[in-house]
Parts: C-alpha cells; structure tokens; sequence
C-alpha cells in the first residue's frame, strides 16, 4: 500500500512504499515492462498449490521407473507414459461391466463414478479397451477376485494418463476416472475385491436369469 506523509525540511508531500507482497510485485511489473520483458501472469496461492500438488503426484508416479525422465517424456509426447508395476504401486484390472453392475444393482443415486469413488484411491478408465484400473499398494488385495478383474504386480506394465487428464477425450486412450489426490494415495485393496466380488455376483446373476 503506498502512503502519503508530509517531509518536516519543506513540507511538500513525499511518497512513501511500504515494503509488501503487492508493492514488490508492482515493482518488478514495472521494471520488466521498462525493459521491454513479458510481464508473468499472477501465480494465486490455490492456482500454485494444485501445480504444486500435480508435480509431487507426477514425480511419485514416475519413481516407478528406474529413469522418471522417460516417464516425463511419455506424458509431454502422447498424454500417456507406460509405468511399472509392483515398485510404488500395483493394479487391478477391472471389466467394464463388472462396474457398471455393481453401480445398476446399487441405490437409484448410484454410478459407475460414485462406485470408483467409494475405493477411495485413484482409477484409470481405458475407453478404449473398456475396462477400469484401479491403483493399489504392491501386495496382492486377495487370492481370487473372479473372471472380471486381475490383479497386476511385479512384472507387467500399465498405460498411466498425465496427471491432470481427469476427463473423457477423444483424442486420448485413458483418463483419471478418479485421480489420484497426493502421492501414495491408493486405492483400499479390500474395497476393491469387495467390489469385484459384488459385481461378479451381479453379472453370474444376470447369467442365470
């Protein structure tokens, strides 16, 4: 805030300005603008905060690789990186239909979206292949979890989307159905064989009507 105060030698007015956060900023707007420099578009503590939180989530993601460089690579180049599995994290591969069972059989106010949501961790939807990954820790979440899911570990590989593809594109095979929200933040392996439980009795139901 600029202030105005009177100078005791000739009493004529003399600004005066304080030294805060907005006073510097309008300094250095101004001197770049002298020099002939872009001015930088305002940085916002929530706008800055979320960058700040996607960069750790990337980061952490592409620790599952022994060069995260690569992972970068993949993401800046095609949306996509291939990520190994077993090291930060693991998968559970789940049917399409397995989900939208479990969402049809549920409440009136139930969708595939409010079902991924329940497991509380991050999931990955392949349009393409129409089927839904769920982002666990390495350990296995149970010995059997029926024909519509598969539990990934050490030694496969998944399509992981950029961090911040949240929503349904066209020109992209996978999207953050549920993103992952700080790093390490996964999926409950119990949540998740409850639910493919769930839907394989939903669908073995179908079957035998």
């Amino acid at each position: 805030m600029d202030a105005v105060v009177t100078s005791p030698d000739d009493m004529e007015p003399t600004m005066v300005t304080r030294h805060t956060a907005g006073g510097l900023a309008r300094g250095r707007a101004t001197s770049d603008a002298a020099a002939g420099k872009p001015t930088p578009p305002p940085q916002y503590p929530a706008a800055a905060a979320d960058a700040a939180q996607r960069e750790a989530v990337a980061a952490w993601l592409a620790d599952s690789l022994n060069r995260p460089d690569s992972a970068r690579e993949q993401w800046a180049s095609c949306h996509l990186a291939v990520l190994a599995l077993g090291k930060q994290f693991s998968a559970v591969r789940l049917a399409s239909e397995l989900v939208y069972a479990v969402a049809a059989g549920g409440t009136d106010l139930a969708t595939a979206s409010t079902v991924l949501q329940a497991l509380d961790g991050p999931v990955i939807h392949d349009m393409r292949g129409r089927r839904f990954y769920a982002l666990v820790p390495p350990s296995s979440p149970g010995p059997e979890l029926g024909r519509y899911a598969t539990y990934l570990g050490f030694g496969n590989y998944i399509g992981v989307p950029r961090v911040g593809d949240n929503e349904p594109d066209e020109h992209l095979a996978s999207y953050w159905a549920v993103p992952m929200t700080s790093p390490g933040a996964l999926c409950y392996p119990v949540r998740v064989a409850k639910l493919a439980e769930a839907g394989t009795a939903e669908l073995d139901g179908q079957v035998e009507t």
